[in-house]
Order: C-alpha cells, then sequence, then structure tokens
C-alpha cells in the first residue's frame, strides 16, 4: 500500500495537470446581454406631488476584454448600454441612458480551462445620456464616479470558446438639472461569450 501512494499521486497530477496547466488564457474578449436591475428608488417633490421615483428593469449589452497578468490575477475593462425607463409612483415619465465604462480586478479563484469563477472590485465612470422627462424635455445627468463589485463564471468548451455569466453590482446615482439625486445602486446580470487566446 505505502508503495502505490507515489503511483496514486502520479495519476492524480497527470490527470488533473491540463486543467491546472500553466497556460492560462492571457487575453479574453466577450459580448453578452446585460440585464440591468437598479435597486433603489427615492421620493423626490415632482410638480406638487412626491412620490417615489425608480428606473425599470431593462435588457441592454455588455462588450469589454480582460488581460490576465498570471493564472490568477486579470484587469477586465468594459462597457454596458442600456436605456431604462423613469417610473414616478409606478407610473412612466421618462427615460435615461445608462453606459458605464468599468475596470474590474479579477482573481481567479478557480483558474481552469473548463471552469473559471472569478471575482472583484470594480470602479466605473458612469456616463449618463441625457434624462427625458415627458413634461420636461431633456434634462442633462452629471457623470458619475462609481465602485462596486463583480462575481463571474466561464465553461469553457475546448481552448478558446467560453459561455460566460456573472453578476455585478454599483453604487451610483442620477443627478438630472433640476431635480434631486436619484438613487440607481443597478444589478447587472450578464449572459453571453467569451473567445480566450
Amino acid at each position: 500500500m505505502k508503495a502505490s501512494c507515489p503511483l496514486i499521486i502520479t495519476l492524480a497530477a497527470l490527470v488533473a495537470g491540463p486543467a491546472f496547466a500553466s497556460d492560462h488564457p492571457s487575453f479574453k474578449v466577450f459580448g453578452a446581454a446585460s440585464y440591468v436591475s437598479p435597486l433603489s428608488e427615492e421620493d423626490v417633490d415632482f410638480g406638487t406631488v412626491r412620490d417615489s421615483v425608480k428606473a425599470s428593469d431593462e435588457l441592454g449589452w455588455n462588450v469589454g476584454f480582460e488581460v490576465r497578468f498570471n493564472r490568477l490575477i486579470g484587469l477586465e475593462l468594459d462597457y454596458i448600454n442600456a436605456t431604462n425607463d423613469i417610473e414616478f409612483g409606478g407610473e412612466v415619465i421618462g427615460e435615461v441612458k445608462m453606459q458605464p465604462l468599468s475596470a474590474t480586478l479579477n482573481f481567479h479563484v478557480i483558474p481552469t480551462r473548463v471552469v473559471d469563477l472569478y471575482l472583484g472590485p470594480t470602479a466605473s465612470y458612469f456616463v449618463w445620456g441625457d434624462t427625458h422627462i415627458d413634461s420636461l424635455g431633456d434634462l442633462n445627468s452629471d457623470n458619475e464616479l462609481a465602485y462596486g463589485a463583480s462575481v463571474g463564471l466561464e465553461i469553457g468548451f475546448g481552448k478558446v470558446f467560453a459561455l460566460l455569466g456573472g453578476v455585478r453590482w454599483l453604487k451610483v446615482d442620477l443627478s438630472p438639472d433640476t431635480i434631486e439625486p436619484i438613487a440607481v445602486n443597478p444589478l447587472f446580470s450578464r449572459l453571453g461569450v467569451a473567445f480566450r487566446f
């Protein structure tokens, strides 16, 4: 039995070797559908009425790339584009486009070619398009710096192609002219494909 231990360890290393090989991907590009779910709402005065204002849940899109410094750490840069309705007391009163440009420091806690699980902090430059309010027209909205966290998972099929999923939360406000800031704090859920090289 003692003599067989080195043999078992050697066989286990040979089996696990391809999954944990040092030839980790050094670069990845991806595209995904992104479902945006604003988690916050604010009570604001609109005319003579005070009620809750909230951005609606909407489907957008997400593209980006990641550069891997080593097997465990990578830097991801990505762009999300979505247009959300603005609801006041449950009624749609306008819309706004959100276009965050984000950088995420990914820590790959399961860094294999088949299963790649990663997470990390995210910083975003949150670009708001003009906020359109039906009764007021187009209002300028200040761009914001946002921060949050991301979690992602990839399932690889061969060396290059992978299915990608993940979630991200960001803390950010919408601040249109003449209206007090509105907390949005969106949760982004994405599902798409990645190509790893």
